[in-house]
């Protein structure tokens, strides 16, 4: 699966003013009906945390996956955002969480919200990308990471 094709660079974004889940799932909300991705962002926010109550989506490394599935996301996506450290979203290892990619399908795609989860893990589970990632400075970077990759 090319993860890439589910991000575009209007969903890439670096905020250091990020520091609390709370901003960082309101960011991506916002983000989101704005691209028309989802039609309502108060309930994609509500459905990161929904997903977090159950396990924390934090990884390993600084990086996060929060994810969702809404009937009010349109079409399935991926957003990356670089924050500044959310020192209350930890990794498994105790890091705090600065790179983020939310991913989002709508209710009935259980299949493909599986596939994408699953894809992008192998991706992260190389050092050198997430390197590469938290090294990029702009959207057509993290894209040009993503695609040759």
């Amino acid at each position: 699966m090319d993860i890439s094709q589910l991000l575009s660079e209007d969903l890439i974004l670096f905020d250091d003013e990020i520091r609390s889940k709370k901003s960082l799932f309101e960011r991506l909300g916002n983000a989101l009906e704005a691209t028309g991705r989802v039609k309502n962002a108060k309930k994609i926010i509500k459905a990161f945390y929904k997903r977090e109550e159950e396990v924390s989506t934090g990884i390993e490394d600084g990086f996060g996956i929060p994810h969702a599935k809404s009937k009010y996301v349109l079409v399935p996506t991926l957003c990356f955002i670089h924050s500044g450290k959310i020192k209350e979203y930890l990794g498994l290892d105790g890091i705090p969480i600065e790179c983020v990619f939310a991913i989002v399908v709508p209710q009935k795609s259980s299949d493909s919200h599986l596939e994408i989860l699953s894809a992008l893990s192998r991706k992260l589970m190389d050092q050198t990308f997430r390197q590469q990632l938290k090294g990029a400075k702009s959207a057509a970077e993290i894209m040009t990471i993503l695609k040759h990759e």
